[in-house]
Formats: structure tokens, C-alpha cells, sequence
């Protein structure tokens, strides 16, 4: 019996988490709430940016292509700086590697974040590197998996301004 109970609770929590995990992923859904922290280890919540326009990289050290593009967010988000925020997630790397790349780069307006549990990642199913996300008031315009020469990506952008 204490095993069937296990297997049922397990059984419903492995449902809802996938019908929540699938809601958060479509174009044109409700985009899911990060959860990640900065390199401080503060907890950063997209709910609490005011910005209407969001770019979610998910990216990892060693991923050239991941690396190419936010420096161009950077420029792009400092140009525009009450209406975009870039946040690169980070799920694969130790918080020390982390750091080393944000001190090497020096991004102004990028915000770095460490998804220690994964839940970012699983949330809006990434499976590669660099996958970006971009959400307009709060809802998924755009998934971008892989390399995107960087002018497609800021006409993208600049569209949802």
C-alpha cells in the first residue's frame, strides 16, 4: 500500500510537472519564471523586470557560438536600456568558471546566472547550447537553438521594441 501511494504522488507530480514544463516552452505561451541566481547568489526573478522585451541565452563555457552573441546583446541592451534585459543562464558549469568568463567579458547590461538545479533549463526544455529565448510582456515571440548570424537576431529584436 505505502508503495502504491509513493507511485501515485510520484505519478502526479511527474504530470504536472510536464504539463507545466509543456506550457512554457511555446511560442506565444506565458513564459515560465526563472529560477536562477545572480553571481552573488541572489535570486532573480523575471517578474520582477520591468522591461517588456527579455532575451534568455542559455549558455555554457566552451560554446564559441554562445559566447559570439552576447557581447552584441550587451551593446545592444546598453543602447536600449529601458527596454530590453539580456540574461544569460548558465546550467552546465561550476559558479567559479562562471564568474572567470563575466570577469573576462565585463558585460554591462548582460545579467549572468547560474541555474544550479537546473530548473531554468528543464523549464523551457533546453537540450543545446546556445538555445535564446525571447519574451515580449511576458509571453515567448521567439527560440532560437544554435548559432544565428547576429543582424537576424537584432532585427528580431529591434521588431519587438
Amino acid at each position: 500500500m505505502k508503495f502504491l501511494c509513493i507511485f501515485i504522488a510520484l505519478f502526479l507530480l511527474n504530470a504536472c510537472s510536464f504539463e507545466n514544463h509543456k506550457k512554457s516552452t511555446k511560442i506565444g505561451e506565458v513564459a515560465a519564471e526563472i529560477s536562477a541566481k545572480n553571481l552573488l547568489g541572489n535570486e532573480i526573478k523575471l517578474n520582477n523586470d520591468k522591461n517588456p522585451l527579455k532575451v534568455l541565452v542559455f549558455f555554457q563555457n566552451g560554446c564559441s557560438s554562445c559566447l559570439k552573441e552576447l557581447p552584441y546583446l550587451d551593446e545592444f541592451a546598453q543602447n536600449y536600456p529601458d527596454k530590453i534585459s539580456v540574461y544569460a543562464i548558465n546550467s552546465a558549469n561550476d559558479i567559479q568558471t562562471i564568474q572567470s568568463l563575466a570577469k573576462k567579458f565585463d558585460f554591462k547590461k548582460v545579467k549572468i546566472l547560474k541555474d544550479d538545479l537546473k530548473i531554468t533549463q528543464d523549464r523551457y526544455a533546453i537540450f543545446a547550447t546556445p538555445t535564446t529565448i525571447i519574451i515580449k510582456n511576458g509571453i515567448i515571440k521567439d527560440r532560437i537553438l544554435g548559432e544565428t548570424p547576429w543582424e537576424n537576431l537584432k532585427s528580431k529584436l529591434i521588431s519587438l521594441l
